[in-house]
Parts: C-alpha cells; sequence; structure tokens
C-alpha cells in the first residue's frame, strides 16, 4: 500500500537561459517565471558574464511570465555590479505588467529600460 506524502511535490517552473555575444556586448534571454528558485540561476549567469569581460549586457525579459522579488533583486544587483566596472545592463522588452511592477517599486528610475 502506497500512502500519500504530506508535501506533495511541484515541478520547477518553466526557466531558461540563452546567451549571444561575445565580449564587451551580451544579449540573455530570459524565458520563464524568474523567483526565488530560478532567480539564482539568472545571477550567477550574470555573474560569469561579468568575470569573463562582458561590460554591456542586454538583458531580454520579453518572455518572462513572472517576476518575483528575487528576480528584481537580481536585476538591481547585476544593474549595479555592471555600474562600478563601468559597464551597463539594460531591460530590453519587458511587458507591461512587468513595467508596472519596475515603476512600482522604483527600479524604473535606477535601471535602463527599453
Amino acid at each position: 500500500m502506497q500512502v500519500p506524502s504530506p508535501h506533495p511535490t511541484v515541478d520547477p517552473p518553466s526557466f531558461a537561459l540563452e546567451v549571444a555575444g561575445d565580449p564587451p556586448k551580451a544579449t540573455v534571454r530570459v524565458i520563464g517565471e524568474l523567483d526565488m528558485l530560478t532567480a539564482p540561476r539568472l545571477e550567477r549567469e550574470l555573474d560569469l558574464l561579468c568575470d569573463r569581460g562582458y561590460r554591456q549586457v542586454d538583458l531580454d525579459i520579453v518572455d518572462l511570465t513572472f517576476v518575483a522579488a528575487a528576480g528584481l533583486t537580481v536585476f538591481a544587483r547585476s544593474d549595479r555590479r555592471l555600474r562600478a566596472l563601468p559597464g551597463r545592463l539594460r531591460l530590453v522588452g519587458p511587458t507591461p505588467r512587468c513595467r508596472r511592477l519596475l515603476a512600482l517599486t522604483g527600479l524604473d528610475a535606477t535601471l535602463t529600460i527599453s
């Protein structure tokens, strides 16, 4: 007899990263849900790009279906890190919902968005 688990398992949300470009410029396409489970993966990728000499990073977020606070934190941290090099992070293609979230948090005033 099988006993059901008291904690149902949940498949991780759909998430993918696609990176293109050569130093000093890269485009990172983010697909799916950016939350506390997936944000560390994006942050590691952006840190790796900085370490490899990329100074201009376009973060294509048109295919993000959800952005949690952890994702917003990655945007802000990566922007600060690149500016200090000096470099820049640019958010490309945010959906109206994402633009509203950026405005509500005040990040639209500090991040470069196109």
